[in-house]
């Protein structure tokens, strides 16, 4: 999601060397997260990138034709990649030795937690409403760091004052004369934002707890 720039996912429907651009991020990524195993999950990796690829391929095919909420093709994509990886990791996981240590497994899990807070929950929640692009685009920086703050403090245990962390925003937007609680949306976006990162935070805490 950090590597998918707007410019991407924009011309992925356009154009098919974006979706190859797109497979060969996804493949390079992988390969740096699996790189001690190479020897015994490359096919697994050539399989990741055609599938994940040509799933991307029948969405911005046919996803625009459907009569439907654009965000319900983009979840069932979504979806479909995480059932890949899932079955993916059931077939060939077991080959992997030595297996990841607790320590690194904890490592996998933050980076991923902290996608999820950031990039992630931008691109796949809010940007399947145009009027939110503007508002999201705005408190980008704001709202990453804010999450990420959530999520650290639920994580030391301390997820009982995570929502105290959204009062800088608050305040910046009363300022500006444009307060948050008087937008439905941006509430909306807020409570959400603080309902992720809580409870991935308090699901970081039991993945540190064996390190």
């Amino acid at each position: 999601y950090v590597l998918q720039s707007n410019w991407l996912v924009s011309r992925k429907g356009k154009a098919w060397t974006a979706l190859a651009l797109h497979g060969t991020i996804v493949g390079f990524v992988a390969l740096a997260a699996l790189a001690p195993y190479l020897e015994q999950v490359w096919f697994v990796l050539i399989v990741l990138v055609a599938v994940h690829s040509l799933q991307d391929a029948l969405k911005v095919r046919y996803g625009p034709h459907l009569r439907i909420h654009s965000i319900i093709p983009y979840m069932s994509d979504q979806f479909a990649h995480y059932a890949l990886i899932v079955a993916l990791d059931q077939w060939a996981g077991g080959r992997m030795s030595p297996p990841p240590g607790d320590l690194e497994i904890a490592f996998m899990w933050t980076g991923a937690a902290v996608l999820a807070v950031t990039r992630f929950y931008d691109v796949t929640l809010w940007a399947n409403w145009l009027d939110m692009i503007p508002y999201m685009n705005r408190w980008r920086l704001i709202g990453y760091t804010e999450r990420i703050a959530m999520m650290a403090l639920a994580t030391a245990g301390l997820w009982f004052i995570a929502p105290l962390c959204a009062i800088p925003r608050l305040a910046i937007s009363y300022r500006r004369q444009r307060p948050i609680w008087k937008q439905r949306r941006g509430v909306l976006e807020m409570t959400a934002g603080a309902l992720l990162s809580i409870i991935l935070g308090i699901g970081l805490q039991l993945v540190y707890a064996p390190v």
